[in-house]
């Protein structure tokens, strides 16, 4: 079963690599301005790759060195999560994040599951599962389009297809329950600004409650006019934030 699931991942994740050809020159710039110590301009390069030519992990990564250099620990972190949204193995991003997050003292909450059952859950990125949803359900199909065409009833082959059906299955299932397990990440933002008020209604003149730090991890909610209703993970707070003080960890229309 390992060896089929790794070979069904490797085939898809090989097709689906995002390339960093449409942006090259761009990259190759920001990185050069980058070593020069220019990190604002790096970071706005960096910015610009991403609006012309989509996500992609290293952009995101080097966006967010930019940011840790320049001492901007919310726009750090989220460029990370976005980050590991994609390349959720690396360990160079991961130890960047922890970087990041203990000189913002702004630590990530609690997963609310066993570590080891949350490492599992996020040891592939959201696409991965997705493909392995999809290739699942390619080899499915193939494999009763193949048992019809070639009539296969008994035998070796027909015990080899029913084997590949229900490993195909199963990784279906399984990728299935862990995408249903993480929806709620589309509700996971970062705190970006550094003078952030949590208030008690949404409006400038509203009781302040806290002033949660940059990099902080929150749950979104609905918007209301320029501010958003958002609850602190492992804290009683919840109030609403200005909108442009949080940005989703799932990159929205900015």
């Amino acid at each position: 079963m390992n060896r089929f699931f790794i070979i069904c991942l490797a085939c898809l994740c090989g097709a689906a690599a995002p390339a960093l050809a449409d942006g090259r020159e761009t990259f190759d710039r920001a990185n050069a301005m980058f070593e020069a110590g220019d990190f604002a301009g790096a970071a706005a390069a960096y910015q610009k790759i991403l609006l012309e030519h989509g996500p992609r992990a290293p952009v995101y990564y080097n966006l967010g060195n930019s940011h840790l250099r320049m001492g901007d620990y919310g726009h750090a972190i989220l460029a990370y999560e976005r980050a590991k949204l994609l390349t959720p193995r690396d360990p160079d991003l991961r130890s960047n994040l922890a970087l990041a997050r203990k000189n913002a003292a702004a630590f990530e909450e609690e997963p609310g599951l066993h570590p080891r059952v949350a490492a599992a859950l996020h040891f592939l990125s959201r696409d991965e599962w997705s493909w392995l949803v999809g290739g699942g359900a390619i080899l499915l199909g193939g494999l009763g389009l193949l048992c019809g065409v070639a009539r296969v009833r008994r035998g070796c082959m027909a015990r080899v297809m029913v084997v590949s059906a229900a490993l195909a299955a199963l990784v279906i299932l399984v990728a299935s329950v862990v995408l249903y397990l993480r929806r709620g990440e589309a509700a996971r933002g970062v705190i970006v600004a550094a003078d952030a008020v949590l208030r008690l209604s949404p409006f400038e003149t509203a009781e302040p409650l806290a002033t949660p730090a940059p990099g902080r991890t929150v749950r979104l909610g609905e918007k209301s006019g320029d501010f958003r209703f958002i609850e602190i993970p492992g804290t009683n707070l919840q109030g609403w934030l200005a909108d442009k003080d949080v940005a989703s960890v799932i990159p929205q229309d900015e």
